[in-house]
């Protein structure tokens, strides 16, 4: 009688155990946490004054009749911002800028654009690593620093935490850079005016080539946040975005970017801002450039959506990516979808300064569709509880109030607002 073979246990689970660990390393960036009862699994940690960024920089002319609206926002949240001082620009300035180009071109967009260049030269002149710049007409939600702030960078640091530097060293240890390690990413985008993975019309989402949206075919994080508005209060092509990705009710994705719409709000690393002032997004317009900075922006993007972010172990190898180099591709881009800064509702300076040059400006398709809701909401689009209603507002130097509102608002999270003044609100 044959002796019984046995079989080899402790081989097979440990077989097992790898081809697991392989899948999961192969598939962690296709991974979606969709379940309203989990968090990411970085940790929650709570946002400084600058939001984990080396400064917030505001874009934000000499006498701008939105830099008051701005300074109390910040102050009620107690955020730090810095306002560089913008020169006058001359018209030999604006014709430099133009570079003889004439079709498509505004002048407001030509002026728009050297502000975000000047807020750019001030953040690389500052020496620090990484700067949020927004808009002067930017809104944001009360739970901004509180609440919105850490759970997104908590996304950010699932997906961009530090690499190995070799195939076969060690994780790094030691604190995170609170968005990641800034050395993986060039360009985060916390405000937008919506990435709908394609462009819009006036009928809303355009679709890709019949290809049906899907973040499963991107590194992505889906996570909870309580403070994002009911479905019905978002945006319509927010709503219909996330129908179509199946986003569970109050949550936010964290994905590589595809289609960013304005630069309402957007972080960059030094070595992304030398890219923009040089060659991405330089002070000069091109024949067939940009006549935009925002849209210079998405094609910075679109050029590097095939850069790896974050990158292989050891580092960005051109040897084994013949043709792709940092200096002849675009920038990885990250986007918060939904966004945490909107423009405030109103007539843009782009729009102001055209109307006065006589140019024809139309609305822009996602303002379009979002007047109405912004109108009877009584808030910015996609935020909650926000500063435009001026319901936050203070008077200069009352103390007493800004310290309340500071506390009851800004840490609390109460929307002290006519039939939102509950505790309950603050959560819900």
């Amino acid at each position: 009688m044959l002796a019984s073979r046995k079989r080899p246990v402790p081989l097979l689970l440990a077989l097992t155990f790898f081809l697991a660990v392989l899948y999961y390393r192969n598939n962690a960036d296709r991974i979606q946490w969709t379940s309203p009862s989990i968090e990411p699994p970085a940790e929650i940690i709570p946002a400084n004054r600058t939001l984990g960024f080396g400064a917030i920089v505001a874009v934000s002319k000499e006498r701008s009749d939105r830099r008051h609206s701005l300074l109390q926002a910040a102050n009620v949240t107690d955020i730090d911002l810095t306002i560089p001082k913008q020169p006058v620009w001359t018209e030999g300035d604006v014709t430099n800028f133009r570079n003889g180009q004439v079709e498509g071109v505004q002048r407001g967009s030509i002026l728009a654009w050297m502000g975000h260049h000047n807020a750019l030269r001030w953040f690389l002149d500052s020496g620090l690593e990484t700067a949020l710049i927004l808009e002067d007409d930017v809104d944001w939600d009360i739970r901004l620093r509180s609440v919105q702030i850490p759970l997104a960078a908590s996304a950010a640091r699932t997906l961009l935490s530090p690499r190995p530097r070799s195939r076969f060293a060690k994780t790094p240890k030691g604190p995170a850079e609170y968005w990641g390690d800034h050395r993986e990413w060039d360009l985060l985008y916390l405000g937008h005016c919506g990435d709908y993975f394609n462009e819009v019309t006036e009928d809303g989402l355009v679709p890709i080539d019949d290809t049906p949206f899907n973040l499963s075919t991107m590194s992505h994080v889906v996570y909870e946040d309580p403070s994002l508005p009911v479905r019905s209060d978002l945006h319509p092509f927010t709503q219909d975005l996330f129908r179509v990705l199946r986003m569970p009710h109050h949550t936010r994705a964290f994905h590589r970017s595809r289609f960013p719409l304005c630069s309402f709000g957007y972080a960059v690393t030094r070595p992304a801002a030398e890219r923009l002032l040089s060659d991405l997004a330089p002070p000069k317009l091109r024949k067939k450039g940009p006549r935009a900075f925002d849209v210079a922006l998405l094609h910075a993007c679109s050029k590097g959506e095939n850069r790896p972010s974050p990158g292989p172990p050891g580092g960005f190898n051109p040897k084994s990516n013949p043709g792709l180099t940092k200096h002849t591709t675009g920038l990885r881009c990250w986007t918060l979808n939904s966004e945490l800064f909107h423009h405030m509702p109103g007539e843009s300076m782009i729009a102001r300064i055209g109307e006065a040059m006589g140019e024809e400006l139309g609305i822009p398709p996602v303002d379009l569709a979002g007047q109405a809701q912004t109108m009877y909401r009584d808030e910015t689009t996609n935020i909650d509880c926000g500063f435009w209603s001026g319901a936050f507002d203070f008077q200069d130097g009352d103390m007493e109030r800004l310290n309340y509102l500071q506390e009851e608002v800004g840490r609390k999270g109460k929307c002290l607002k006519e039939g939102r003044d509950t505790e309950e609100d603050s959560t819900d």
